[in-house]
C-alpha cells in the first residue's frame, strides 16, 4: 500500500551532512510525527543476455526509500547475491525506456561482485516524487570496462508498475559523525599517491545506519568533480582493528564508480549508528576489486579514531 510522508525534518538535518554540508535543526516543534514510515517503491530488473562472464545476466530489484523532501535513497540488491567475481557493477539510472539506449541522467553505486551480499545504496539529491515518475529505466553492467555488457535493465518510474510498501521508519533528532580518510601511497597505476576522503555515519532508524564515504581527488576538500577517471570501480570496506593492522574485512560498503564526478556512494547498514561509532575499526579504499592490495585511502573510525568529527 501506499504510505505517505508524515515526517520529514529529521531526515532533513541528516542527510545533508552525508553530502558534505552541514546544518542545523531541531525537530522539537516541529508537530511531525516520526514514528510513521517514509514511503518506498520497488521495481524488478531482467537479467539481460550479454557477451560477458555473465553471460545469462543477473536479475534485481532497485528500491526508491524517500529520506525527505529532496532526497531519496536508491538501493540495489542482485538476486543471487553476490557475482564472485574480481570486478565491481556499475550502476546507472538512464532517460527513457529500457532499450531506447538513453543517456544517464543519475550514477547509482555499483554493487560489489565480490561480497557484500550483492547490494549497495546511493543518496540521490531528488525528491521520491520526482524519481517515482521519472521517465527511465536501470543498467547493472558487468564492469567499468565493459559497460556494453549488461547484466541486468528494468523500466522505473513513468515507465514501470512498482510494488509501494512501507519505507524507513527514522528516529528522532538523528546522530551523525564524519571521519576522516588518509591518502595512501601504494603501488597502483590509478593513484600511487592515494587520495584522501571521509566516512560519515547517519543514524536513520534504531537499528540502520547510511554510511557515505567520498573522495576528494583534486585536494580541494570541496568534493566535487571529483572523479578519479579510471574504468574500474574503487570497493571500500570497515575491516577489524586499527589502521595498519590488517585486520579482516567486517562490512562490506558500495563501491566507487571511477567515472562519477562525485566520487562517493552509500551503503544502509544493518547496525545502530551506538554500534558503528563505537567499532573498533577503519576502513580501506582500495584501487579495484581486482587490486585489493593497493589501498589508496584508509582512517581509523569508532572507538580508534581520535575526535571524529561528531555533529
Amino acid at each position: 500500500m501506499d504510505v505517505f510522508r508524515t515526517s520529514t525534518l529529521p531526515i532533513l538535518c541528516l542527510l545533508p551532512l552525508a553530502l558534505g554540508v552541514l546544518v542545523g535543526c531541531d525537530s522539537s516543534d516541529s508537530g511531525m510525527n516520526a514514528d510513521q514510515p517514509l514511503r518506498q517503491v520497488s521495481y524488478d530488473l531482467s537479467a539481460n543476455s550479454n557477451d560477458g562472464a555473465l553471460s545469462n545476466g543477473v536479475g534485481a530489484t532497485a528500491t526508491f526509500r524517500e529520506l525527505g523532501p529532496n532526497q531519496t535513497l536508491v538501493t540495489l540488491e542482485l538476486d543471487g547475491g553476490i557475482t564472485d567475481t574480481d570486478v565491481s557493477h556499475p550502476a546507472h539510472i538512464h532517460s527513457g525506456a529500457a532499450g531506447s539506449g538513453g543517456n544517464i541522467a543519475i550514477y547509482l553505486s555499483p554493487i560489489d561482485g565480490t561480497g557484500g551480499g550483492g547490494t549497495s545504496a546511493r543518496v540521490v539529491d531528488r525528491p521520491y516524487d520526482d524519481l517515482t515518475s521519472f521517465d527511465g529505466y536501470i543498467n547493472i553492467h558487468e564492469s567499468a570496462a565493459n559497460l556494453g555488457n549488461v547484466v541486468a535493465q528494468g523500466n522505473i518510474g513513468a515507465n514501470a508498475d512498482g510494488q509501494t510498501s512501507e519505507g524507513l521508519n527514522v528516529v528522532d533528532n538523528p546522530q551523525s559523525k564524519t571521519y576522516s580518510l588518509s591518502a595512501n601511497s601504494n603501488g597502483g597505476s590509478v593513484a600511487p599517491d592515494g587520495i584522501p576522503g571521509q566516512v560519515t555515519f547517519n543514524e536513520v532508524t534504531n537499528g540502520m545506519t547510511i554510511v557515505t564515504w567520498k573522495l576528494d581527488v583534486d585536494g580541494d576538500g570541496q568534493y566535487e568533480d571529483d572523479a578519479t577517471g579510471a574504468s574500474v570501480s574503487h570497493p571500500a570496506h570497515i575491516h577489524n582493528g586499527a589502521a595498519g593492522s590488517g585486520g579482516g574485512i567486517e562490512i562490506y560498503l558500495s563501491p566507487v564508480d571511477g567515472t562519477d564526478s562525485a566520487a562517493r556512494s552509500s551503503k544502509l547498514v544493518d547496525r545502530s549508528y551506538d554500534n558503528l561509532t563505537s567499532f573498533d575499526g577503519y576502513v580501506n579504499v582500495h584501487q579495484s576489486a581486482a587490486k585489493l592490495g593497493n589501498v589508496v585511502a584508509q582512517g581509523n573510525i569508532g572507538a580508534n579514531a581520535s575526535g571524529g568529527g561528531g555533529y
